[in-house]
This record gives C-alpha cells, structure tokens and sequence, in this order.
C-alpha cells in the first residue's frame, strides 16, 4: 500500500486526517460513495488534459565576468618573499592590503570596492609543498 505525502484533506464521513494516513483505497471508497452525478463529474474532470503549467521563471542570474588573475599570480611571484606568513589582498598588480589576519585584509579589500579582489595568504616559495 502506498501512502500520499502530508496534506490536510477532510473525508466525507472520516473527519480531518492528514495524506500519509489516507491510502488511495481510502480515496476510492469515498469516491463510491459519490451519488452518480458527481462520480460523472469527476470521471469528466479527471479525463480532460491537464493545462500545462507555466513553466517556472528563470531566477538564473547571469554570471559575471570572472577576472584574468595573471597579474596577481606574476605579482606574488615577484613578490612573495616580501610578504611570507601574511595574507594579501591584490588588484591586478596592484597591493590593497596585507597583515596575518585574514578578516582584516578582507575587509580592507572589500573597503576598497574592487570587484573580486585576490585574497591569499602567502607561504613561503622556498618551502616545498607535497599536497598533504
């Protein structure tokens, strides 16, 4: 026996109960005891073709453009040894800020008001780095 998903739905004769109670063997019994007019009328109702629905509205929001990073990565290339143990906050080429605390670079490169600005923290590019 299947049950339906949750829905209030008030029987003829059973008083209130909700679908995960209510079987479709329960829905045909109500549907029998149906005087024959209103058993035609949904025969009539359930054999015309459903109306498509409006398709849902796109709420997609167009991407915007993601910035060429090669100025940041050349930047920190030339830069990096300056800069190892701290975060840094780059547009372009250009340094927006820099210190060892993530949240108060961020927030001075958000302060700045530039679109998508690179935040990284800055390792050390003599140390090697083995992927774990």
């Amino acid at each position: 026996m299947r049950m339906v998903q949750t829905c209030s739905l008030v029987l003829a004769q059973g008083g209130a109960q909700t679908m995960p109670d209510i079987t479709v063997e329960d829905i045909l019994t109500q549907i029998a005891k149906l005087p024959p007019t209103e058993q035609l009328r949904l025969r009539h109702l359930l054999a015309q073709p459903q109306q498509p629905s409006k398709p849902p509205q796109d709420r997609r929001v167009p991407p915007g453009p993601v910035p060429d990073s090669r100025r940041e990565v050349q930047w920190l290339a030339a830069h990096a040894r300056e800069y190892v143990g701290q975060w840094v906050a780059l547009d372009g080429d250009r340094l927006i800020a820099h210190g060892p605390q993530h949240h108060e670079v961020w927030a001075a490169a958000e302060a700045s008001g530039v679109y998508l600005p690179l935040v990284t923290f800055v390792e050390n590019p003599d140390s090697i780095y083995a992927g774990f």
